[in-house]
């Protein structure tokens, strides 16, 4: 398991996916991004760096797949699907941190977790409460807790 913040890339091949650290930003710089609209870029980094298909990207941020083909077409995301991929993007970045290789955070986020209730990690970061709940099981296993 990895310690401190692990850019630059310890998995090679992980470098394409992880080409913007969302976690780095912070709350501040965060607010104002999403409130002005993500660039719709996150979408694509969201479905490499967890395998997602349309339709299943287009479960997670809970919008249509009609309206996600359109936001992949414009510039910018609407601040609340701004919000809801920076969550999930901040998310896949501090289990990067943890596990060191994207397709081991693809596969935690896809796995039902004991600590979760037998929930996987990707139905639970929809929420802001369930990504809570995911960032505090991440912050336990980063810190060797048994879960």
């Amino acid at each position: 398991m990895a310690g401190k913040n692990r850019y630059p890339f310890p998995d090679e091949k992980d470098r394409n996916i992880i080409s913007e650290p969302y976690l780095a930003w912070g709350l501040p710089k965060a607010a104002s991004k999403i409130s002005h609209g993500l660039s719709t870029d996150i979408l694509s980094t969201l479905q490499r760096r967890l395998h997602l298909s349309n339709q299943e990207l287009s479960e997670l941020l809970m919008i249509s797949p009609r309206t996600l083909d359109r936001r992949k077409k414009e510039s910018t995301l609407p601040s609340d699907e701004s919000e809801r991929s920076y969550r999930i993007a901040r998310l896949t970045d501090l289990a990067y941190q943890i596990f060191e290789n994207m397709s081991k955070v693809s596969e935690w986020f896809e796995e039902p977790n004991y600590a979760l209730g037998n929930k996987k990690p990707i139905e639970l970061v929809k929420t802001e409460p369930g990504a809570k709940i995911v960032e505090n099981v991440l912050g336990r296993i980063r810190h060797g807790i048994t879960v």
